[in-house]
């Protein structure tokens, strides 16, 4: 111990001898291990962390299917044969989305709410703050109005008032009565990348009678806890088993290959974004690693000036282990000194992330520096300062000390500690590189993404939806009778080009895929009918969106007409696919199952495909029908105008409250902003990856900098003898830049090859462009010769500043 004490009090008095280069290391390192602990933060707290649920490692998701970036869903009717059938699990739970309309409290509102089986808090090991969960018989179609509130929905509403339990809430116009409040520290299974945490919670209320608790109606989601001693493996053979045995029971409502996904829920959750968030981690592991590099060249520079203190040192009787011990105890310090100042960073950086986050990253609001990741930090700047301090160290103590003694104030510079720093160099723009590539290719993504036709014309296309829910709304005709109204007056608000009505907006986060049958093409089974996306529409839907009409005509308001005739449009991928080389035109088609006696409808046009998911997801078979054959409680407006969208909304406001003042408006959104907010979690991981890549070449550049500088000091001497005898500026200039720019090509070309291997990995986060893309490549590559020019410029021109009288009478 008090040998480090000394060697830190003189290791403290050495970098305070020389602030330039303490500030510098210091500035380089923080970077470096700031960028780290941020992305730690955020990957511990969104991979890392355990679930906030009891034993959560025994919590499974459970979907219908066998592909798990489709399969996210379950029907009513499915688990309720699983639960039957099944041993591995001690309990299954269903819960989906719901949007409640808040009456009575002043103006109409549609809350965030969810509707879940009694059994759901249970199996996540969830128990409300206050009050009580739900009861096993209020989960019935007759005694499902009763909620629980979530801890933030009863802070705003209710003030925290105990005395809010048993109050009663008018949503959907009929009385819930509260039953408690959840936990504040509750996080729930969100449903989608855009939806928000449910105020409200109901019971789910379902039972084999009800037309929406079918084998086929697959609109819910599951989750279970495992038995204990039951292992994932055996739940999935298990699960296998019984989709099989399911599929030969019910060949009608199972197809063939029927399968059940179990997966861990965990998984389930993050399994989208820890790819993006893995590759972050692996980008300022790289900006780390060349930031080590740049301080160990410092730190072999400083040990070439103090060479004959060293050497003196070791003379005089101390062994190379104190020496080396003494020289990573300075390197540990410095590293230990940017890791305070990278604290900083990472403080900031964290703040950026909580703010500037794609929503679909779950739990990136938990990310924070608590222990766990300042001791991550502090562990790190510890490696890093041994790993930067060992090379140095070591070519230190196996230099000739009697040389080291004899050689002048500026000496020659030696060749193999010149060739270990051109090495680092190397290293350092190869890494560089190879994060540039990995940028450029994410970046061409989102250029090639960017210019995807979705299939329709967001410019002046605002967005909203509304609830048509009450008493007065029982029956379809009086909703479609409203919303006729509705459509109407919104028309005739002046600048309204047109105004149409939609079941499920393309790229609004939600989707509709139903079976699809085409008259006189029997099938084997009912479960072969393929699906399309389904959307029920208003007539002027298409002009008000802009999508164009490909071959025959579009969808009339006579079309409307109870004794009109079904019709209806499909695009350009379901006339593909289903009619390949016949016209579709005058075909009838139906939608659903056989069962529901869904009406036959004439196929009369055929309309541009349509992005429903997302601009880099392929477009999906469509169909579209009158909004009269299925009238919803709770449509999406789009309107294309002119006006500024802030008075567009309060003139809809207008004219819907003149029909109906309970009526709720929701979501003002203009179509561009949807399209921005599909491509978040890209634009994120791109620009975030852009600022490391840019860091790494600065530091690369800075790295090329440091060498030829430090070559130009030590060879001043030898510039004078040249410049003596006859050199010119010129010749000195490319003498230098010549050795910095074969550096760099050689680091150019270890890069090329690191950017080949591992740019593999970034293929499930690429669109439109290869991870070989030439022009990638290539715009990389004269970038970082450009800076690698301007890196050499001032050494160079430095070089020739050397006055030749000067350079001789110093030696």
């Amino acid at each position: 111990m008090a040998t480090l004490l000394q060697d830190l009090r003189y290791g403290l008095r050495m970098l305070a001898r020389s602030p330039g280069f303490t500030a510098v290391a210091v500035l380089t390192l923080a970077l470096g291990i700031g960028a780290n602990t941020a992305i730690f933060s955020v990957v511990k707290s969104v991979v890392l962390n355990a679930l906030p649920f009891a034993h959560p490692e025994r919590l499974v998701s459970l979907a219908a299917g066998n592909d798990f970036a489709n399969s996210v869903t379950v029907s009513f009717g499915e688990i309720e044969d699983w639960k039957e059938r099944s041993h591995s699990f001690a309990s299954i739970a269903t819960y989906r989305g719901w949007a409640p309309v808040l009456t009575g409290q002043g103006k109409p509102e549609v809350l965030r709410g969810a509707r879940a089986s009694h059994t759901f808090f249970p199996t996540l090991g969830v128990r409300p703050a206050r009050g009580r969960a739900f009861l096993s018989e209020e989960d019935r179609p007759d005694r499902w109005h009763v909620v629980l509130l979530s801890h933030a929905f009863w802070l705003q509403r209710f003030g925290g008032d105990v005395r809010a339990i048993g109050q009663t809430l008018t949503l959907d116009h009929a009385p819930f009565e509260i039953l408690g409040v959840l936990p504040a520290d509750y996080q729930p299974l969100l449903f989608s990348s855009s939806s928000q945490p449910p105020d409200v919670w109901a019971p789910l209320g379902y039972d084999r009678s009800q037309p929406d608790a079918c084998r086929t109606c697959q609109h819910l989601r599951a989750v279970a806890r495992l038995n204990d001693g039951v292992s994932l493996g055996q739940a999935r053979s298990e699960m296998t088993t019984i989709a099989r045995q399911l599929s030969k029971e019910y060949p009608n409502d199972y197809p063939p290959d029927a399968g059940v996904l179990v997966t861990p829920l965990r998984e389930r959750l993050v399994g989208k974004v820890q790819r993006a968030l893995w590759l972050l981690f692996g980008a300022t592991g790289c900006v780390l690693l060349i930031a080590c590099v740049n301080a160990a060249n410092l730190l072999l520079a400083r040990a070439a000036d103090r060479r004959q203190e060293l050497a003196l040192r070791i003379t005089l009787g101390a062994s190379r282990r104190r020496i080396v011990g003494q020289l990573l105890t300075e390197s540990t310090l410095l590293s230990v000194m940017g890791g305070g100042a990278g604290i900083l960073v990472a403080v900031w950086g964290i703040s950026l992330f909580a703010r500037w986050g794609p929503a679909d990253i779950p739990r990136l609001s938990e990310a924070t520096l608590d222990t766990p990741v300042l001791l991550f930090s502090l562990a790190l700047s510890v490696l890093t300062g041994v790993l930067m301090g060992a090379l140095p160290a070591l070519q230190t103590v196996r230099r000739d000390q009697r040389q080291a003694l004899q050689e002048g104030g500026r000496g020659t510079v030696g060749t193999r500690r010149s060739q270990l720093r051109n090495f680092l160099v190397v290293s350092e723009v190869a890494l560089a590189f190879a994060l540039s590539v990995a940028t450029g290719l994410l970046l061409k993504s989102l250029f090639r993404t960017l210019e995807v036709n979705p299939g329709f014309e967001p410019r002046n296309l605002s967005v909203v939806d509304f609830d048509v829910v009450g008493p007065q709304y029982k029956n379809d005709e009086d909703v479609v009778r409203f919303e006729r109204e509705a459509l109407d007056r919104i028309r005739g608000i002046p600048g309204v080009e047109a105004a149409g009505i939609v079941s499920t907006l393309p790229l609004g986060g939600g989707f509709d895929r139903r079976s699809f049958h085409i008259q006189d093409r029997p099938l084997a089974s009912p479960t072969e009918a393929p699906f399309v996306d389904t959307y029920f529409v208003s007539p002027d839907y298409f002009r008000a969106m802009g999508i164009r009409l490909k071959v025959g005509r579009g969808i009339a308001e006579s079309d409307a007409s109870p004794s009109a005739v079904p019709v209806a449009l499909i695009s350009e991928s379901t006339a593909r696919e289903m009619w390949p080389h016949e016209n579709p035109i005058g075909k009838r088609i139906q939608y659903g199952t056989r069962n529901e006696k869904k009406p036959w409808a004439t196929v009369v046009g055929i309309v541009a495909d349509v992005r429903q998911y997302a601009l880099d997801s392929p477009a999906t078979p469509q169909a579209y029908f009158l909004y009269t054959h299925e009238p919803s409680d709770f449509p999406t407006l789009v309107v294309r105008s002119s006006l500024e969208r802030a008075a567009l909304m309060r003139a809809i406001e207008e004219q819907i409250w003149k029909l109906d003042k309970q009526v709720p408006i929701v979501h003002p959104w203009g179509m561009q902003q949807l399209l921005s907010r599909s491509l978040t979690q890209r634009r994120f991981t791109m620009g975030v990856i852009s600022v490391f890549a840019a860091l790494a070449i600065l530091l690369a550049t800075l790295g090329i900098y440091s060498v030829m500088a430090y070559s130009v000091a030590r060879r001043t001497n030898e510039i004078g003898v040249r410049m003596a005898l006859g050199a010119e500026p010129g010749n000195i200039q490319r003498l230098f830049g010549g050795e910095g720019l074969r550096l760099a090509a050689i680091g150019i070309t270890a890069g090329w090859g690191i950017a080949l291997l591992s740019t593999r990995f970034l293929r499930a986060l690429l669109f439109g462009v290869g991870t070989a893309d030439p022009l990638t490549y290539g715009v990389v590559t004269g970038t970082v010769l450009a800076m690698a020019i301007l890196a050499c410029v001032v050494p160079a021109r430095r070089a020739t500043k050397v006055d030749p009288m000067v350079a001789l009478r110093y030696e």
